[in-house]
């Protein structure tokens, strides 16, 4: 993106405003290299479980997403090399099992320094479309288990789209208070502990872009 506007993506938080999110709670990418590490629905995914279920096994990771464990440990390698993930100590003292946890709670995307570059620029366009394939991803699983939720859940979700005309300004704007919302609220549900009776993570999924008939 140009000048200092920035993306944001925990699968995730969404802030283009840096003081939106603590300072130690998210990490700027600015780099190619980073971004085709994050380039991956499943990439995405692990990171997600992570940072909602906190420190966790292969093993468990593998048993959430249905994927094999030598193919989870693989993309943990990947994230880790770009310090999106890190090894931690096994709080049970067993070696056998390798334990992990995300770095962050939320990635921003930023500017590169170099002008004009075409690798970062690719790099981002793979990362964006990945983003949005998860986000569908994520929404068909929702899908997938709406039949079985209670009902409190399904009349309280909502999926809605609005087409405004507004300037590129108005929209930074409208972002701006949207994010000061979720703040407030992520505020409200970090007071929630373990076994706050009826609190369940919930998926909010935020864009904005120009729109295109």
């Amino acid at each position: 993106m140009e000048g200092g506007e920035k993306e944001t993506f925990a699968m995730t938080d969404a802030a283009p405003n840096e003081t939106r999110i603590p300072e130690d709670a998210a990490v700027t990418v600015t780099n190619a290299d980073a971004l085709r590490a994050m380039a991956s629905p499943i990439r995405m995914r692990i990171l997600g479980t992570l940072r909602v279920n906190g420190e966790q096994t292969v093993g468990n990771i593998s048993e959430q997403l249905g994927e094999a464990p030598g193919a989870i440990s693989y993309h943990l390698g990947q994230l880790a090399r770009v310090g999106l993930v890190e090894k931690v100590r096994s709080p049970d003292g067993d070696r056998r099992k390798s334990w992990w946890k995300a770095c962050q709670s939320a990635v921003r995307l930023g500017s590169s320094e170099e002008k004009n570059n075409a690798d970062k620029a690719k790099a981002m366009d793979l990362f964006r479309r990945s983003a949005a394939l998860s986000y569908e991803m994520a929404y068909e699983r929702f899908l997938d288990r709406l039949p079985e939720l209670p009902r409190e859940w399904t009349d309280s979700c909502t999926s809605d789209d609005h087409v405004l005309n507004l300037t590129a300004e108005e929209m930074r704007s409208m972002i701006e208070e949207l994010n000061e919302v979720v703040r407030r609220w992520q505020i409200k549900a970090g007071m929630h502990g373990d076994d706050e009776p009826g609190a369940e993570p919930v998926a909010l999924i935020l864009q904005a872009f120009r729109w295109f008939s």
